[in-house]
């Protein structure tokens, strides 16, 4: 589902293939054509956003015996790189992968390999060198490298790159030849044009020049923002659920979307979206999960067994860091648009299962594959034995198909759910689940523990701004009453030893974003830090906060279990100040 980085700037090769790159044409059949000026035989660019394998040609020498046709690919695929007929030229590439674009040149004879300087690689630790090595051209400068501004005109880019002397027409990569990288790929606009100029330096190893009618330029452009995957894929049976909670995912081919841009926030009300759900569900949302994935969900709950299109409209416009628009298209069926069928209202299970043993914070939970009708279950339809504290039913707060049977429970306690059979549930359009026989589950609550500690030992804390303040948050599998613990019972100390004076305690809330610290007493929490805040921003450095040997905490039952610390928990974690990231410089 996600995309991997960009690959690695150079080319790494060993101080013996170096060698062998200096030595005279090989005498075996290479395949080249070693007599004569170099000739360009192909000019290719990097389109691939998903897989960043392939590259497609913008050009194809004509009527040239030695051009690439048809190539294997290294995950036993295929690619036809130009026409079969010789006389038929390449299109230009309009599709260059925004955030990774390079170009390679590919050439009929070896060149020159001064046309490459190699540096050693030095280790990091003891800055010796490594004997491995890696090529770059950015001294040499064999291209001229421009692309299209987003104030108009062409500006020069900075690029590197290497030769690559390995390879042929059938080989991939393609080669002899020479690729060029762009410096900073993210700086050129999406749909923008650019273009490629070879320059006279580029020489075989007889000194002969390229001829001067295939120096360039060669052109392509930079690809619209364009989604590359989705899920569910289209035609897939989905529980309602996962449209209602997990939603439709969309990965585009780039990370400099600008996410206000697909919000629903067009039209007379502002409320209109770029996509749609078909039958309408009461408009829809979108959100960003990184720069380049979001995910896009409707307002009201799907019905089961019914067939629904989501699809970005034809016409619908986003915009990338730049500012630059992209006009959707005409939904293309299993990337910008899908047709999914819901299934029919189900049972999906329980937890715990008969038998756990868990946390007093997993709250028991019936799961259903579609959003609930929470009056739906009766009282004399299940039992609880014995109930909890504060109990109460409701569903989950995150996904609305999960009956969650709530209250404090007690640890070491060993509980009995049963659901009659016969007991019905509807979902929140009117579907009814009966289950037919009787559902037993007997599980345990485990004794008190910490769960975690945020931030664990040895990590790093990066402020959001110079002047906030620090959090240190020790997370228990039961709801614990923040006034039971006492000031003596815990310290933070700077790297001297002197103690750094912190806020008193206070829980945190099951939705950190609400901002309400809370370790509800009422039972419905289900997570539960004692959260300690410095009184002021702490300057950077390393502290150590420990809950010292002895401290208790009592949890929020009406007799309290006792929480006993058997041995210091110390945590030591550095504080770091946030660093400053220029904002992107379109060209």
């Amino acid at each position: 589902m996600f995309v991997d980085p960009i690959r690695a700037r150079g080319l790494l090769v060993a101080t013996a293939v170096f060698a062998a790159g200096a030595c005279d044409d090989p005498t075996q059949n290479t395949d080249l054509r070693p007599d004569g000026p170099p000739e360009v035989l192909a000019v290719l660019v990097m389109n691939d956003a998903a897989a960043h394998l392939r590259e497609t040609a913008t050009y194809c020498a004509p009527n040239d015996s030695k051009r690439p046709t048809l190539v294997g690919l290294p995950d036993f695929t295929t690619t036809q790189i130009c026409d079969p007929d010789m006389a038929e030229p390449a299109s230009m590439v309009t599709d260059a992968y925004p955030d990774g674009w390079y170009i390679r040149v590919m050439f009929d004879e070896l060149l020159d390999p001064d046309i490459e300087e190699l540096e050693e690689i030095e280790d990091p630790d003891t800055g010796e060198g490594t004997g491995t090595y890696y090529g770059t051209i950015a001294n040499t400068k064999p291209v001229k490298l421009e692309c299209e501004s987003v104030n108009g005109g062409m500006v020069e880019v900075e690029y590197d790159g290497y030769y690559s002397p390995s390879g042929n027409q059938i080989t991939w990569p393609l080669g002899p030849s020479l690729v060029i990288k762009p410096n900073h790929p993210e700086l050129i606009a999406t749909n923008k044009m650019c273009r490629v100029t070879l320059k006279e330096n580029i020489v075989d190893k007889s000194g002969e020049q390229v001829p001067a009618d295939q120096l360039g330029p060669y052109a392509f452009q930079i690809a619209p923002i364009t989604p590359i995957f989705i899920d569910p894929e289209d035609g897939a049976e989905v529980d309602g659920i996962q449209l209602w909670y997990d939603n439709v995912y969309v990965q585009f081919n780039t990370e400099g979307m600008d996410p206000a841009s697909i919000a629903c926030d067009d039209g007379t009300n502002g409320d209109e979206c770029e996509f749609s759900f078909s039958p309408d569900l009461g408009g829809g949302y979108s959100y960003p999960i990184s720069h380049s994935e979001f995910g896009f969900g409707p307002n009201d709950a799907p019905m089961t067994e019914t067939e629904y299109v989501f699809e970005f409209k034809e016409g619908a416009k986003v915009v990338d860091r730049c500012g630059v628009e992209t006009t959707f298209g005409a939904p293309v069926a299993g990337l910008s648009r899908i047709t999914v069928t819901t299934n029919p209202f189900d049972f999906n299970g329980n937890a715990p299962s008969n038998g756990d043993t868990v946390s007093a914070l997993r709250k028991l939970s019936l799961q259903f594959n579609n959003v609930l009708n929470p009056a739906s279950l009766e009282d004399t339809e299940y039992t609880l034995v014995p109930e909890p504290e504060q109990f109460s039913i409701g569903t989950s707060t995150f996904n609305d198909g999960d009956f969650l049977f709530l209250g404090n429970y007690r640890p070491g306690q060993q509980y009995t759910f049963t659901l009659n059979a016969g007991a019905t549930i509807e979902d929140a359009h009117g579907k009814v689940y009966t289950q037919e026989a009787e559902k037993k589950i007997i599980w345990t609550v485990a004794p008190i523990a910490i769960s975690s500690t945020d931030p664990a030992d040895e990590d790093i804390v990066t402020k959001a701004t110079t002047m906030s303040t620090t959090q240190i948050t020790i997370n228990f599998n039961q709801a614990m009453n923040p006034a039971s613990i006492a000031p003596t019972e815990w310290e933070v100390v700077d790297s001297t030893g002197a103690v750094v004076p912190f806020d008193a305690v206070v829980g945190v809330s099951d939705d950190p974003a609400s901002g309400v610290p809370t370790c509800a007493a009422d039972g419905t929490s289900t997570l539960c830090g004692l959260v300690f805040t410095s009184t002021a921003a702490l300057t950077p450095g390393t502290y150590k906060f420990t809950l010292k040997a002895g401290a208790t905490i009592e949890d929020q039952l009406a007799a309290p279990t006792v929480y006993t610390q058997a041995s210091d928990r110390v945590v030591t974690f550095t504080v770091a100040n946030p660093t400053a990231v220029p904002p992107v410089q379109c060209l």
